[in-house]
């Protein structure tokens, strides 16, 4: 970026009208929307000159080719499935030294942006219009940031190529073009310089080839859906004995799962859906199993993805929990009921846990809770004829998403038969599942990367049963249906499906009922039903809602019939109910957690050594981003001696301590207050101070105070300060005084409020800028002094003459 640029979030804090984007990390970035529009905005110029003026023409269709087409310009209905694009682009970060640096360094990430202020003009009297006045955060010029992008050709089999190297040319051409990106772009901020770099070097082939081959192009190919692989043999039958596949997933990037739209916000949500693994799972496994047989029969589960705690996926809150409203609560680690064993007291009110996610239950602490914080950010759609954003193509929206770098878990179910047929067709077959995948929303630019990783299969272990009773927690919504294969959420149709999955006679399942615990008024189920909505993206129109019963949801009943483990173990396996295969009718049978009482019981307390960041390394001066790092360093810095020099300034102890100079009170005669020295000597001192510019103009001032001494009247001006004239010589003298003075010194002779190491993230810097911002500290020390010898003045000559007045009219 060779200039400050600003790239909006679309909110505002406080007196700051616009604020920039910012990662998980709180530091700038490109979001991979501007890039793309931008690059395609460039393309799109390059492509209108080579087919002469013609929107129409070859050139136009490889725009289509290689970033997508684009519906919502269509007129009229769309036919057929829009083109997808095959250049993928993500979001554009601070190069990886430097932003590992600022992200645990929280006291220069303010200072890598600074509040530009900004007035819209009347045109008709060329002055700046009543209450226009308006604040912006901008980012420092000088940043280099870094994105990824891939061109991919899979959906285009035995492409030539020729045909590539179009694509690869049309791109390098219109990066070429961009020279500006963000906000205020056409008024000084935002020009940038992008380079596309490969194996090969910066792309100047590709302009070669263009140069030499634009003319003889051919039209882009046509794109045909790509088929999933799958092995069409028979697979063998499942057997009753299960195991899993623990998955580890990392957001590289935000992910949008739609869950609702609200206005013009897509919320999303906090949680990734087994159904969106089903085309990995194809892609990973199709060589060696018919993976589609296998689904459509229920032998291979995909359950949801949730946020990883202690290793291992983070279960719903079950809706049994209770916590006092005042105080209490997973959230507060304390004052938890389990309302299935405790009655609710009679002097707390209690409120029912949503959402979020806990951990294991290890019997004498409450078991860890999290939740996910959702990010929000905005974006729009820019009309090209008019440059703005437009409700006829979009206008502005928000997409609620999953943050970057959220660790995930999730598992993959099979039966015995399935584990070893696919250990027949390849040795350590799970580690195929390793890789990245794409899913969720706007997944070809700037969200939705998501890393896979895989364990080696384990057995699943049969569940106990608690003496003649059943807990049964929903660990994902359950679809089910009817008699009449209706969908469902009677308790009575749940209790049958599952006397039928265990084998159990009808009636063997009963609510768990006794005169005392209706006494002590103890629930026995704790059931809320929910409506999921989907979405049909090759038809482009909404799929059937499911309604079915929440994740959370929890049951216990009493059993009148022996249950065998094993048939606990494969239901806690294969599910119940509709669509098990995505995710759904995952239950958990017998937790501890359900079957204790939880009043009395607190969080562990963590140990806060452990919560300490690592400090990154110095960025060395022959890193690419260390001169970026010590622009943010100065800015910190001069904001650090600014703050600090008004704060000592407004101190008359310290002005006489560091310069000499005070206020004295007048005498009988004259009453008046005055400065020591007068306020024309100190206006001669700053306007010499200001020549001090680096450490070889000290004799520019020794010089003055020499000149000063030798001349008997100026002499007298400073006969009644503190020494003021030699305390001002050696702050020039001696380079560690001001340092001192201003309480930033490091050598341990003045307690420090604020250590510069904080503000430092190069080698030798703290050295370097003291060297550097000498002479830049001393002139802000001197000036506030001066200002506030100022004001005090004229404050002390108001209350003189308001004393004054007093006494007269007494």
């Amino acid at each position: 970026m060779t200039s400050d640029w600003h790239v909006g979030s679309g909110l505002g804090r406080g007196e700051i009208d616009s604020l920039v984007q910012r990662d998980a990390d709180n530091l700038p970035y490109l979001p991979a929307k501007t890039l793309t529009g931008i690059l395609r905005d460039g393309c799109e110029q390059v492509a209108l000159a080579l087919d002469n003026g013609n929107e129409r023409g070859r050139w136009h269709g490889w725009i289509n080719f290689l970033f997508g087409d684009q519906p919502t310009l269509t007129q009229g209905a769309i036919e057929t499935e829009p083109r997808p694009a095959v250049l993928s682009i993500r979001s554009a970060y601070l190069e990886p030294d430097l932003h590992a640096a600022l992200k645990v360094n929280k006291h220069l990430t303010s200072a890598i942006a600074f509040i530009k202020p900004g007035v819209a003009i009347d045109g008709k009297t060329g002055s700046a219009k009543p209450d226009y006045l308006r604040f912006e955060e901008v980012v420092r010029m000088g940043a280099v940031l870094t994105a990824e992008s891939n061109l991919d050709f899979s959906d285009y089999r035995d492409l030539p190529d020729d045909n590539k190297k179009v694509a690869y040319a049309l791109l390098i051409a219109g990066a070429k073009m961009v020279e500006r990106l963000g906000g205020k772009r056409r008024r000084g901020n935002g020009t940038c310089k992008i380079t596309i770099t490969d194996a090969e070097g910066d792309g100047q082939k590709g302009i070669q080839w263009l140069k030499e081959n634009y003319q003889d192009i051919a039209a882009p190919p046509e794109w045909k859906p790509r088929k999933l692989s799958n092995n069409n043999a028979q697979n063998p039958e499942a057997d009753s004995t299960w195991y899993t596949v623990s998955l580890t997933m990392t957001t590289q990037s935000p992910v949008v799962l739609p869950k609702r739209t609200v206005g013009n916000v897509v919320e999303s949500l906090d949680y990734i859906p087994g159904r969106y693994f089903l085309r990995y799972l194809h892609q990973k496994l199709g060589d060696q199993l018919n993976v589609s047989q296998a689904i459509s029969r229920g032998d291979l589960i995909i359950t949801n993805a949730t946020i990883e705690m202690t290793g291992k996926a983070g279960r719903p809150t079950p809706f049994c929990l209770f916590g006092e409203k005042l105080g209490g609560g997973l959230s507060e680690g304390q004052g938890v009921y389990n309302r299935f064993h405790e009655p609710e007291p009679q002097d707390i009110q209690l409120k029912g846990e949503r959402g979020g996610y806990i951990g294991d239950f290890d019997g004498s602490h409450l078991p860890d809770y999290k939740t996910v914080s959702l990010e929000l950010s905005t974006h729009n759609t820019i009309k090209d004829d008019v440059q703005r954003p437009t409700s006829d193509i979009g206008g502005v929206y928000s997409y609620q998403a999953i943050p970057a770098r959220t660790l995930l878990k999730a598992k993959l179910h099979l039966p015995k038969s399935i584990k070893e047929h696919l250990d027949a067709a390849a040795q350590n077959w799970w580690e195929n599942l390793k890789g990245k995948v794409r899913i969720g929303q706007s997944k070809k630019d700037q969200y939705g990367v998501v890393k896979i990783a895989a364990q080696q299969p384990e057995i699943i272990q049969p569940s106990k049963q608690a003496d003649k009773l059943l807990y049964v927690w929903f660990l994902s919504d359950v679809l089910l249906r009817d008699e009449r294969l209706n969908p469902t959420t009677h308790p009575d149709d749940f209790k049958q499906a599952l006397e039928q999955a265990l084998d159990l006679p009808e009636g063997a399942l009963q609510e768990w009922k006794t005169d005392e615990r209706t006494q002590q008024d103890l629930l026995s189920l704790m059931m809320r039903s929910h409506r999921t909505e989907s979405w049909q993206v090759r038809w482009g129109l909404p799929r059937p809602s499911m309604l079915g019963w929440q994740a959370g949801s929890c049951t216990v009943y009493e059993v009148n019939e022996d249950i065998k483990p094993e048939k606990l173990a494969e239901l806690a396996a294969k599910g119940i109910g509709d669509r098990c295969a995505e995710g759904y009718g995952q239950l958990c049978f017998n937790d501890p957690l359900l079957m204790k009482q939880l009043s009395s019981l607190k969080l562990k307390k963590l140990d806060p050594e452990a919560e300490k960041s690592i400090p990154a390394p110095a960025i060395p001066p022959d890193d690419s981003s260390f001169n970026y790092a010590r622009t943010i360093e100065k800015a910190a810095w001069r904001e650090a001696i600014t703050n600090q020099a008004l704060t000592i300034a407004s101190d008359a102890l310290k002005r006489e301590e560091i310069l000499g100079i005070k206020i004295t009170q007048g005498n009988e005669e004259d009453s008046s207050p005055t400065s020591q020295p007068s306020m024309s000597q100190l206006g001669g001192l700053r306007s010499v101070f200001l020549k001090l510019q680096t450490q070889d103009d000290v004799g520019k001032v020794t010089s003055w105070l020499a000149a000063l001494e030798s001349v008997a009247n100026r002499k007298e001006k400073w006969q009644k300060t503190e020494d003021g004239i030699n305390k001002i010589r050696s702050l020039v003298e001696d380079p560690k005084i001001v340092w001192s003075c201003l309480r930033l010194d490091l050598d341990g002779s003045t307690v420090s409020p604020l250590n510069l190491d904080k503000l430092v993230i190069t080698a030798n810097g703290v050295e370097e800028l003291k060297s550097e911002l000498w002479a830049e500290a001393i002139r802000t020390l001197v000036d506030a002094m001066i200002r506030a010898q100022k004001r005090a003045l004229e404050d002390a000559e108001k209350q003189a003459e308001k004393q004054t007045q007093d006494g007269e009219a007494a």
